[in-house]
């Protein structure tokens, strides 16, 4: 308390991004092996490349934007964390804001040039963005037609 006799408004501590990418980066269920072996992958939200690095990973960072696919054809969310992210860091059911991207890829590419570079929030992640937007894109068209790519058999040792 203060001697006025008010309470103090105290933000909570939010840990360092670096910190929290020092214990994340070797242990995390969100990593993947690849067929690569200088090449580590993961499956956390927040991640546009899926590569596991302290840019683009989706935990470590304060600010972080993902892209994926829903069930209905052409639809799209874009999730990004809270602009205000110290204030919800306690509340991780309010830490995310997800908006629909309905409209065309062109509407859609656009939209994501806006949030990631166009506003600052992200302008490095603009470029992942785009290329995910495309590859998703490619995928629903790919499902709406019913072509199912096959995974090449493996070759056998002899």
């Amino acid at each position: 308390h203060t001697s006025s006799g008010g309470s103090e408004h105290r933000r909570p501590m939010s840990t360092s991004p670096e910190l929290v990418w020092a214990i994340v980066r070797n242990n995390s269920s969100f990593l993947r092996k690849g067929r690569y072996p200088n090449v580590e992958f993961t499956a956390e939200p927040g991640n546009l490349t899926k590569r596991n690095c302290f840019t683009h990973s989706g935990l470590a960072n304060t600010k972080t934007v993902d892209l994926s696919a829903d069930d209905a054809p052409g639809s799209l969310t874009l999730t990004t964390k809270a602009k205000d992210f110290d204030a919800v860091a306690r509340k991780p059911a309010k830490m995310y804001r997800q908006s629909k991207l309905t409209k065309s890829k062109r509407a859609a590419a656009k939209t994501l040039a806006h949030v990631t570079a166009g506003s600052y929030y992200r302008p490095d992640l603009k470029k992942a963005a785009l290329a995910r937007l495309s590859l998703l894109a490619e995928y629903q068209k790919r499902k709406a037609a019913g072509v199912v790519k096959t995974a090449k058999p493996k070759r056998s040792l002899k």
